[in-house]
Formats: C-alpha cells, structure tokens, sequence
C-alpha cells in the first residue's frame, strides 16, 4: 500500500492546545492567570495548569512571583527565526536597491534579536568611503537609529524583556517621539562621523518586525534627501508586506 494511500496521519490535540495557549499568552499585555487562560481557552483549570507545567519544563514560558504565567524569550527567538527563513530581506530587496540607488549610501534591515538590532540585509552602493557594516552585525539598540525605532515600535512586554536583559531603553518621552516623526536618526552616537535614519517596517497585522536605515558619512550625507528617500521607501515595503504588489518606481 503506498503511503498516499494509506491512513491520514492525525493532528495532535494536545499539541494543538498548547500552541492555541501560546498564541493566547502572546496577545495579553502582562502575564495571565489559569482562570483567565481556562475562560479564553475553555478548558478546564486542570487541564491548563498541565499544559503550563509543559510548557514551563520546556522553557517556553515562566511563572512569575504572583502565581501567573508569561512567554520566556525563547519564542522570541524563534520568531525573528522565522522572519528569516520567511525571506523578510529578499522580500524588500528590490525595494533596498532603488533606494540605494537614489541616494547613493548604505541602506541596511535590522530585526529586534536578543537585545540588539541585528542586520539581515545590507546593500553598498560601491564607493570607496563606506560605513563599515556587514550583514548579522549588531547595533546597540539605545545608541543606533535602527534600536531606537525598533524600540520606539516595540510592545509593553518587548520593552520589559529588554530591560530584564539589561537594555537601556530611552524615556518613553523619546520613544513617542520617535513614532510621531516616523523616524529616527543617530548622529556619531554609535559609529563617530556617521549618520544615521531608520524607519519602521510592518507585518500584514500592523506590528512592527524590522527597521530600515540608511547611514553615510555626516559630511556627504544630505540628511533631508536621505529622511524623504527612505520614508518612501518604507511605505513600499509596507505596502509590500500587507498583501499588495510593488510599483514599478516611487517617483520619476
């Protein structure tokens, strides 16, 4: 008997049931209580309480100091994984390359990664004074354009996991002004004699999963070119993202 024809292998339940608790867990604000997971879920209390315990042994989630529940790191990571492997920078690609061809300096995506912003894609335009950056360097988060909008545009709990990690996380005063300008810039607060802007890029669900920057020499930089490039930029990608096709060009 072949294999097609042969009996469907079935789904898991409870496999089933402990991702349905992670996704649940994902979309709270704070950490959450059996009864509040046993409403959401229903399911008996017991049941979740089993399916903590599974999930706390396999170091997905932790129970905090006043009995509830919240998600470890390590879903975290798993997830700036899988915007690897979903090709999040070749997706933007054509989108980087015209922007590195308007504006002639460096143009680089970062992912919020283990306390850093990590870059996954970075295009030169091949002169001889560049930024010297490649891709998987790490910024500083605090110290670069990129952190401070990966920051700026992270959760309530993406900020307090920063913090547990020993991240220094600007004011939220800043960070409010990050997102009302829609932009960041770091000038010789991380690389000296640089200059750097990033924006936001986001998901299909509006949440924010990279930052795209461009950085050159402060004394050839044109620091308003470089702010109207990338903010049209972005908004391509982002129109990209949320399901529809590229246009050929931003401007002529």
């Amino acid at each position: 008997m072949s294999e097609q024809a042969g009996p469907r292998t079935q789904p898991l339940s409870t496999a089933i049931k402990c991702l349905k608790m992670l996704e649940v867990v994902a979309e709270a604000e704070s950490s959450v209580r059996i009864s509040e997971l046993s409403r959401s879920l229903g399911i008996p209390r017991a049941a979740v309480h089993q399916q903590l315990v599974t999930l706390v042994a396999a170091g997905w989630m932790e129970q905090t100091g006043d009995g509830s529940y919240r998600l470890t790191l390590r879903p975290a990571r798993i997830g700036q994984s899988a915007l690897r492997q979903a090709g999040l920078g070749e997706r933007v690609l054509p989108m980087m390359e015209r922007l590195v061809d308007e504006i002639r300096e460096a143009v680089s995506l970062a992912i919020l990664e283990r306390g850093t912003a990590t870059i996954i894609q970075r295009i030169e335009p091949g002169r001889p004074l560049q930024v010297d950056l490649r891709a998987e360097a790490q910024m500083p988060l605090s110290r670069s354009a990129s952190g401070r909008v990966l920051m700026a545009y992270a959760s309530p709990r993406q900020l307090a996991e920063l913090r547990e990690l020993g991240v220094d996380t600007p004011p939220e005063e800043e960070l409010a002004q990050v997102r009302e300008l829609g932009y960041a810039t770091s000038h010789g607060r991380w690389l000296e004699g640089v200059l750097g802007i990033a924006a936001p890029v986001f998901d299909l669900q509006g949440r924010c999963v990279g930052a795209l920057s461009v950085a050159g020499p402060s004394g050839r930089f044109d620091r308003d070119k470089g702010i109207h490039a990338l903010l049209d930029a972005v908004r391509e990608i982002n129109r990209v993202l949320s399901g529809h096709p590229a246009t050929e060009g931003r401007r002529q």
